[in-house]
């Protein structure tokens, strides 16, 4: 279930990336990669499991949560990661 949500996460995130945060000041493409890295991961894990003889997907409850929390931690990566470095300073108060 993490492959499944992952990559679900990665290609929804590409097309956000492709036809609406295309410009460099979001580094929406950060997301992108964390979320295909993440899908690469398990589709290794998933072809390790299948070579011992267990199934290529787990759709165990525990999976799922374990997909969504990759999911919001990277999502939440990037928000910080925006938030720090932001070019134009919006959204952090400037002093007096």
């Amino acid at each position: 279930m993490c492959l499944i949500i992952t990559a679900a996460a990665a290609a929804f995130s590409a097309v956000l990336w492709r036809f609406k945060f295309r410009d460099p000041k979001y580094k929406f493409i950060n997301l992108v990669f964390m979320y295909f890295g993440a899908a690469l991961m398990w589709s290794v894990d998933g072809i390790f499991s299948a070579a011992e003889g267990e199934g290529f997907f787990d759709l165990s409850a525990n999976d799922a949560l374990l997909g969504l929390v990759v999911v919001v931690c990277g999502a939440a990566f990037w928000a910080v990661n925006y938030l720090f470095f932001n070019p134009e300073r919006k959204l952090v108060k400037k002093g007096n």
